[in-house]
C-alpha cells in the first residue's frame, strides 16, 4: 500500500514537472515583456490617466497639488500591482501652485490664457483696467509711458531674459497686471530661431516656472494670434480689459508638500550599491512627452522586469519625483527642487553609493534622435551601448557634455553622482516645448517602446563587473577647459596654476593605470568588480568637486566663471587706460561680467533684487548653492561712472572687484588641484586593499 502511494506520488510529480516545462520554456525575456505591455496598451492607459488629471481646464499637475498627489498615488499603486513591495511616498516641502484658469476679456471677447508657476493670481473678480502695449517690457520701453493703474501687454523676451524681469519692471512702474505674448512675425521681438518659445502655432499657449516673486504683479500668457488682435485694438484707441488669473496657493511654510514615489528592485549583491532610474510626474498642461512619456516608459520598464523575473546585481531604485517643473516661488532656482530635496535632505548618504543616475525625459516622438547629456565619465559607456543597438536608435543618437541644469540629474551630479539625461523629443520639439501642442498625440509608441528597451541595455552594461567610469576622459575634458595662458589673462599665475596643471596630468595617469579609461570600458575585457568601491569614492570626489554653475545656469568647471569675469574686468580697465578712453569697449566689457546685461536692460532695483536671489546665502537658493556660486558683481554703477566721464573712480571700483575675484579664482584653482590629488591617491593606495566583489 505504501509502495503504491510512493509510485503514485512519483507519477503525479512527473506530470506536474511536464506541465511546468512548457511554461519555463516560454518564459518571457525583458524585450518580450515590453512588447506585450505596449501591445496591451499598458503605457497608453497610464498616459491617458495621468493626462486626465489637472487643476485647470488646460490641465496642469504642478508639484504638491491635488492633481499631482493623485498621480503619485496612482504610480505607487501601479508599482505595487506590478509586484513591488517596498513602495514609498516620500513627502518634500513645495509651494503648491494650483492654477485654475486665466482669461483676458475685451469687449465681450474672452481669450483663454495660460499661467506660469510661482506667479500670483487675482481675486475672483479679476482686474479691469486699460491695456497699454510696452514692447518687450524693459526699462527703456516705459520711458514716457504712464502705466500706473493699468494692465501692460508685453512681447516675450524669454530667449534672452526671463519673464520675472518683465513682471518686476511692470510692478516697479505701477502696473496692475501683465500679459505676456509672442511676436514672431514682424521682427520686433527679441525672439531668434535657436529657441522659439511656443511658436509651434499662432494659437499655442505656453507655460513654465516663473522664477517669480509674490510681490510682483499677476501675469498670464496670451497666444500670438490673440496678442496680435489685442495690439491692433490698442493701436486703434484706448482699450479696456478684464484680467482674471485664478490660483490657489499653499506655501511650503504653511504645510505645502509634494510626494516622490520610490520603488526598490533589490540587487543580488547586498553591497549597498544602487542605480537610480528617475522620471518626474509633475507636468504643465496635459503633456504627452515631458514628462508623462518618461513616466510611463520607466513604469513599463519596472513592470517588465518583474514579468521576466529580472534580478540585477546592484539594487535599482525607481524614483518618480515631483516639483521638477516648479517647487518654490520667491526664488530663481525654482525648478528640479524635488530631486534636489531628495538627494540633499532625504538621502544625502546615497551619494557615493549610486553607481549611476538615469534622468529620463521626453519620451518619445516620431523620428526622434536619442539625445544624451552627461558627465564626461559616462560618455564611452553610452557610446558603446548605443552603437551596439542601432535598431533601438533608428534616427541616430547624440551624446553631449556637460550635463544640462534643465533636468533632475544635475543636483545628483553636483552631489557626486555620475549621471546622464536621456530624451527623445523629436526634430520639432523646441517649438512645442511646454505648450498646449505637446500632448499625447505627439507620442510615438513604437519609439517609446524602443527607449524602454534601451534603458535595459544601458543598465545591463553598468550592472556587470567594473563600473563604466572613464576618469581619463574626465581628465581630458578638464584639460580642454584649462588654459594657463587664459588664467594669466585673468590675473592668476604661478604656483596654483602649475599645481592644477600637474594635478590633471597625475590624475589622468593614475586613472589610466587603474583601468578607468574608454579603452577599459569598451574593450573586450572589463576590470574586476573589486575596484568598484574605489571607483565610487573617486567618482563622488571628482564629479562633485568639478561641477559648478556659470552665471547663466550652465554647467561649468569651478574656475571658469571667475576667470571669464576677470577677463572682462581686465578688458574694461584696458579700455579706460586708452587715450582717448574707449567708453563703448569699457561698458561692453562690464556688461559681460556675470549677468549684468540684465542691469542694462532693466531698472537698477530690478537688477539688484535678482542678484540677491543668486547669493549662496539666499534663503531659497536651493540647488544653486551646489553650483559653487561666485561673486555676482553689480557693475551697473561703474557703467554709470564711465558714461559720466568719471574714469578714475570707475577704475578704482573695477580694481577692487578684480582683486576680490583673483583671490576667489586662486582658491578655486587650488581646491580643484586638491580634489584631483586626493582622487589620484585613492586609485593608488586602495587598489589592492578592497575585498573582492564577485558579480
Amino acid at each position: 500500500m505504501h509502495g503504491k502511494r510512493f509510485v503514485l506520488a512519483l507519477a503525479l510529480a512527473a506530470v506536474a514537472v511536464a506541465l511546468l516545462l512548457p511554461a519555463a520554456a516560454a518564459a518571457l525575456t525583458y524585450d518580450q515583456a515590453v512588447d506585450q505591455l505596449y501591445a496591451r496598451g499598458y503605457p497608453q492607459n497610464v498616459e491617458t490617466y495621468l493626462n486626465s488629471l489637472g487643476t485647470s481646464p488646460l490641465g496642469f499637475r504642478l508639484g504638491g497639488t491635488a492633481a499631482d498627489d493623485m498621480a503619485a498615488r496612482y504610480l505607487a499603486d501601479k508599482l505595487r500591482g506590478a509586484g513591488y513591495r517596498d513602495v514609498k511616498l516620500e513627502p518634500g516641502p513645495v509651494d503648491e501652485w494650483a492654477v485654475r484658469g486665466a482669461s483676458v476679456t475685451v469687449d465681450g471677447h474672452v481669450f483663454t490664457c495660460s499661467q506660469f508657476a510661482g506667479v500670483p493670481g487675482t481675486d475672483a473678480g479679476g482686474i479691469t483696467a486699460e491695456v497699454v502695449y510696452v514692447g518687450n517690457g524693459m526699462a527703456a520701453d516705459y520711458e514716457g509711458v504712464d502705466v500706473r493703474g493699468k494692465i501692460v501687454l508685453v512681447d516675450s523676451a524669454m530667449e534672452s531674459t526671463w519673464l520675472n524681469f518683465q513682471g518686476a519692471e511692470a510692478t516697479l512702474h505701477g502696473a496692475l497686471a501683465a500679459i505676456i505674448t509672442s511676436n514672431f512675425s514682424d521682427g520686433t521681438s527679441m525672439a531668434f530661431p535657436s529657441y522659439p518659445w511656443y511658436s509651434v502655432a499662432p494659437d499655442a499657449l505656453g507655460a513654465n516656472d516663473g522664477e517669480y516673486d509674490m510681490s510682483f504683479v499677476p501675469l498670464v500668457y496670451m497666444s500670438q494670434q490673440d496678442g496680435d488682435w489685442l495690439k491692433s485694438r490698442i493701436e486703434a484707441g484706448s482699450t479696456e480689459a478684464t484680467f482674471v488669473s485664478k490660483v490657489d496657493v499653499v506655501m511650503a511654510r504653511d504645510g505645502g508638500k509634494g510626494f516622490n514615489v520610490i520603488a526598490t528592485l533589490p540587487g543580488k549583491k547586498r553591497n549597498g550599491e544602487m542605480v537610480i532610474w528617475n522620471a518626474h510626474h509633475d507636468a504643465h498642461f496635459r503633456a504627452g512627452l515631458d514628462d508623462t512619456g518618461a513616466v510611463f516608459a520607466t513604469l513599463a520598464a519596472a513592470k517588465a522586469m518583474k514579468m521576466c523575473g529580472y534580478r540585477p546585481n546592484r539594487t535599482i531604485k525607481f524614483v518618480f519625483d515631483t516639483a521638477e517643473e516648479f517647487g518654490y516661488t520667491d526664488c530663481w532656482y525654482d525648478w528640479s527642487t524635488g530631486a534636489w530635496h531628495f538627494i540633499t535632505k532625504r538621502h544625502p548618504d546615497w551619494a557615493g553609493r549610486i553607481a549611476a543616475m538615469y534622468s529620463i525625459e521626453l519620451m518619445a516622438a516620431a523620428e526622434a534622435q536619442v539625445d544624451f547629456n552627461t558627465s564626461p565619465e559616462l560618455v564611452p559607456w553610452l557610446e558603446k551601448v548605443c552603437s551596439q543597438n542601432p535598431a533601438l536608435t533608428p534616427y541616430g543618437y547624440e551624446i553631449e557634455t556637460p550635463q544640462s541644469t534643465w533636468q533632475n540629474g544635475w543636483s545628483f551630479m553636483a552631489c557626486g553622482v555620475p549621471s546622464f539625461e536621456i530624451s527623445a523629443g523629436g526634430p520639432d520639439y523646441s517649438e512645442m516645448y511646454h505648450s498646449t501642442y505637446e500632448n499625447q498625440d505627439v507620442v510615438d509608441w513604437e519609439m517609446t517602446a524602443n527607449m524602454t528597451k534601451l534603458f535595459m541595455r544601458l543598465h545591463r552594461f553598468t550592472d556587470a563587473r567594473q563600473l563604466p567610469y572613464d576618469f581619463v576622459g574626465r581628465a581630458d575634458d578638464l584639460r580642454d577647459h584649462f588654459d594657463p595662458d587664459e588664467l594669466a589673462e585673468a590675473g592668476l599665475t604661478g604656483r596654483s596654476v602649475k599645481a592644477l596643471d600637474a594635478a590633471i596630468t597625475r590624475f589622468r595617469a593614475a586613472s589610466r593605470t587603474f583601468g578607468a579609461s574608454a579603452a577599459a570600458i569598451t574593450g573586450p575585457k572589463r576590470g574586476p568588480a573589486s575596484r568598484n568601491p574605489v571607483m565610487l569614492k573617486v567618482a563622488k570626489k571628482v564629479v562633485k568637486g568639478m561641477t559648478a554653475l556659470d552665471a547663466w545656469d550652465n554647467t561649468a568647471y569651478p574656475h571658469e566663471q571667475a576667470m571669464w569675469d576677470n577677463e572682462y574686468l581686465a578688458a574694461a580697465l584696458a579700455a579706460l587706460d586708452e587715450d582717448p578712453v574707449d567708453t563703448d569697449a569699457a561698458i561692453d566689457a562690464l556688461t559681460n561680467v556675470g549677468i549684468n546685461v540684465n542691469g542694462v536692460l532693466f531698472s537698477p532695483s530690478v537688477h539688484r533684487y535678482d542678484l540677491t536671489r543668486h547669493d549662496p546665502d539666499y534663503y531659497r537658493v536651493t540647488w544653486g548653492k551646489l553650483g559653487k556660486l561666485g561673486n555676482y558683481f553689480d557693475t551697473t554703477p561703474v557703467m554709470a561712472k564711465v558714461e559720466a566721464g568719471r574714469y578714475d573712480p570707475a577704475q578704482t571700483q573695477i580694481r577692487a572687484m578684480l582683486r576680490a575675484n583673483i583671490h576667489d579664482l586662486a582658491n578655486r584653482v587650488a581646491t580643484m588641484a586638491q580634489v584631483l590629488k586626493e582622487a589620484s591617491a585613492l586609485t593608488v593606495s586602495k587598489t589592492h586593499r578592497t575585498p573582492p566583489t564577485h558579480f
